[in-house]
């Protein structure tokens, strides 16, 4: 496995558990299908969350949560309405998850950080 994926992993692991202490139940990691991955399938009270991980190394940048871009969001989106093909929620969010692998780890969570096209 490579630096960046190993990195990748141990900020998805970060952020799950970071969102398993605020009550998140995580329903699936790294869920893929032929448009693209989801980093965390979370549920939340009755909304199904869809969770971007970010995860960086250094504090270079503000926040790692810089490097999600209406390209990334649309991806995202895609991939998520084909996961809810196969879900039954009526209410659905996307939280952004930004984890800085400093000693010791940094996360900045942002819940509803973004409106998927589809949903207007």
């Amino acid at each position: 496995m490579s630096l960046r994926l190993r990195r990748g992993a141990r900020g998805e692991a970060i952020a799950a558990k970071h969102l398993a202490r605020m009550g998140y139940t995580i329903c699936d990691r790294n869920w893929r299908c032929r448009v693209g991955e989801l980093d965390l399938v979370c549920r939340d009270g009755d909304t199904l969350v869809f969770v971007e991980v970010r995860t960086v190394s250094t504090d270079f940048l503000d926040s790692p949560l810089e490097t999600i871009d209406a390209g990334k969001q649309r991806r995202v989106a895609r991939t998520a309405e084909a996961y809810l093909r196969s879900a039954d929620y009526v209410h659905v969010r996307f939280d952004v998850v930004g984890v800085v692998l400093t000693k010791p780890p940094t996360v900045e969570h942002i819940s509803n950080a973004f409106t998927p096209p589809w949903a207007f």
